[in-house]
């Protein structure tokens, strides 16, 4: 699945289900990166719930433990018996595991999925209204979102930093939003605005 770390482009359902279909005729395991899009990033707990996809591996890290380190290996009942046999030096730390309990308890409880699944898209249509000659694309899913610009975005990422907004690139043209997932909706107009700003439409706006 491609991810915003590396094109900013969903994978297209039709895409994914050609895969799917390939895989399993071939007798094939599907193995799926989750490590920035898991955890309710997209609006759903993975991303891969998005197009039905029952993957034989799931790759998972970053916001499984809330931030504390940590990265897991789920598999499929399709395998049987251990993944691999070698060894980790931090592999099943206790600590780990009992802050990423806890973080999904979190996650779960708060709805957290939801409401970046409902938060997003109202953001992702906020975002696609500002009338800039600048902008050739916004997509994304749930908080995950990218802009695709006509020019290189490095300039109005140091623009928005300075302005109190923390953004990222993804390649040399393509502006990475990845807010929180509790993120106020009055936030997220902000960082709209505030965008606007930085792309010549509008004022610089107040704090």
């Amino acid at each position: 699945m491609r991810t915003a770390s590396t094109t900013s482009h969903p994978a297209e359902p039709d895409f994914v289900a050609e895969l799917a279909r390939l895989s399993a005729a071939r007798g094939i395991l599907v193995a799926v990166d989750e490590v920035q899009t898991g955890f309710g990033r997209t609006g759903r707990l993975f991303a891969c719930e998005h197009f039905g996809l029952e993957p034989g591996l799931l790759c998972l890290a970053k916001s499984i433990a809330g931030g504390f380190p940590m990265g897991a290996l789920l598999a499929s009942d399709r395998i049987q018996g251990p993944v691999g046999a070698h060894g980790s030096t931090f592999g099943g730390n206790p600590l780990a595991c009992a802050v990423a309990n806890r973080t999904l308890d979190c996650l779960l409880a708060e709805s957290l999925p939801e409401r970046a699944d409902e938060e997003g898209s109202r953001w992702l249509s906020r975002l696609r209204r500002i009338d800039s000659p600048l902008i050739e694309e916004v997509r994304g899913l749930g908080l995950m979102v990218g802009i695709q610009l006509r020019e290189r975005v490095a300039p109005h990422l140091d623009a928005l930093a300075d302005s109190g907004v923390l953004a990222l690139a993804a390649g040399p043209k393509v502006l990475r939003l990845l807010p929180p997932l509790n993120i106020d909706a009055r936030d997220l107009e902000t960082v709209a605005e505030k965008i606007r700003w930085v792309l010549g439409v509008s004022r610089q706006p107040r704090e």
